[in-house]
């Protein structure tokens, strides 16, 4: 007869990293029958993975709700849960009694599965800074910045003052065509701005 071992339909068949309250429910059986568990004198239930053995956990007999329904409940509490990362693994249950002991499954082994929780997995952080500290790390980043291209020509600024007489005693007076339009006395030279 081959042992067999198999989750019962409600039982879950993964458990995050750091959850020590979620269990896992199996059934050991011969060629998938329920096997009666009432004489039973010792449960290991044994973890490993492809690297073998890594851990084992006791189920205490008398803690079986029906032992003629062959379940075995086990707990993923802290002990059993650290060192374990997220990955695949294999579970075994070792059943002594009278006769001897007895592992199940007969033939390879059940699995389940650990995933990451939340904080198993690496984000990305955002920095928090002072308004001054940020003001700081602007002014020193623009103190790095090139000097660029010289800009467009500006706006004609205002007329500036009469200067001083040319060689000849003449002098040159510039005004807009409103200055000069508005001019009762026209004599002189006048240089007409814009």
């Amino acid at each position: 007869m081959a042992k067999t071992l198999s989750f019962t339909d409600t039982s879950p068949q993964t458990v995050k990293i750091g959850d020590t309250t979620t269990s896992f429910t199996l059934i050991c059986g011969n060629d998938n029958v329920a096997t009666d568990l009432t004489n039973v004198t010792s449960i290991t239930v044994k973890l490993g993975n492809t690297s073998g053995y890594l851990k084992s956990a006791t189920v205490d007999p008398t803690s079986l709700t029906d032992p003629t329904t062959g379940q075995v409940t086990i707990t993923f509490n802290a002990d059993l849960m650290t060192s374990l990362p997220a990955g695949s693994y294999a579970i075994e249950v070792w059943v002594v009694d009278s006769t001897g002991t007895s592992i199940y499954p007969s033939d390879g082994s059940t699995g389940f599965t650990i995933t990451n929780n939340i904080q198993s997995a690496n984000g990305s952080v955002i920095t928090t800074i002072t308004f001054d500290d940020f003001v700081k790390e602007l002014n020193k980043a623009a103190s790095t910045i090139a000097k660029g291209d010289k800009g467009d020509t500006g706006a004609v600024g205002p007329i500036g003052p009469v200067g001083p007489a040319g060689k000849d005693g003449a002098t040159v007076k510039v005004v807009t065509q409103a200055q000069y339009d508005a001019l009762t006395d026209k004599t002189g030279l006048y240089v007409i701005q814009g």
